[in-house]
């Protein structure tokens, strides 16, 4: 009898982390994606003429086997770059560059350790060619983004598929989506 319980409670101590740790990792993946999505509206009259522009852009985050998420991902504006190696016994290690202050001209390059996916969520450390070392945090999501005059009037919507994340390194926060390529 004393064995079971033994075996019943260190079954128990090895379960309740693990599930933790995995609502952990939905909370933080909810979170990042909500923090990616964004609306714009903009109205401009002048001279009796009316422009309206909307943008809303929406993720949802896409939970596939870890190794779909190995390969390449640029920014449209070719500011941020990351490519992705995954492996079957999930190691995964990564490189890439960053925008620097937010000028595309201007890179510096990385090299990400200690990397994992759980769900959804890519963490791990970037390692700078200047000895920087910065936590960070990607969600895999399907973005879509719809544009037209107003939310009633919608001319196009596409989604894509690609890894985004929040840059602070700047002092302000920069939404960044990285297409997969």
């Amino acid at each position: 009898m004393l064995r079971i319980s033994l075996a019943a409670a260190l079954a128990l101590f090895v379960v309740v982390p693990c599930e933790v740790y995995a609502q952990n990792a939905g909370q933080e993946t909810r979170e990042l994606v909500a923090a990616l999505d964004k609306t714009k509206y903009k109205k401009k009259e002048k001279a009796n003429v009316s422009v309206e522009t909307y943008i809303d852009i929406k993720n949802e985050a896409a939970v596939r086997d870890p190794v779909d998420y190995d390969g390449n991902y640029e920014s449209e504006d070719s500011g941020y770059s990351l490519s992705l190696h995954v492996e079957r016994d999930g190691m995964v290690t990564g490189r890439g560059f960053d925008a620097i202050n937010g000028e595309t001209n201007r890179r510096r390059t990385f090299v990400l350790k200690d990397a994992t996916i759980n769900g959804a969520l890519l963490a791990g450390t970037k390692f700078y060619e200047n000895g920087e070392q910065r936590k960070f945090e990607a969600v895999f999501v399907n973005r879509t983004v719809a544009s037209g005059k107003n939310g009633n009037e919608i001319a196009s919507r596409d989604t894509t598929f690609g890894i985004g994340f929040i840059e602070t390194g700047t002092g302000s926060e920069v939404r960044v989506f990285l297409e997969r390529r």
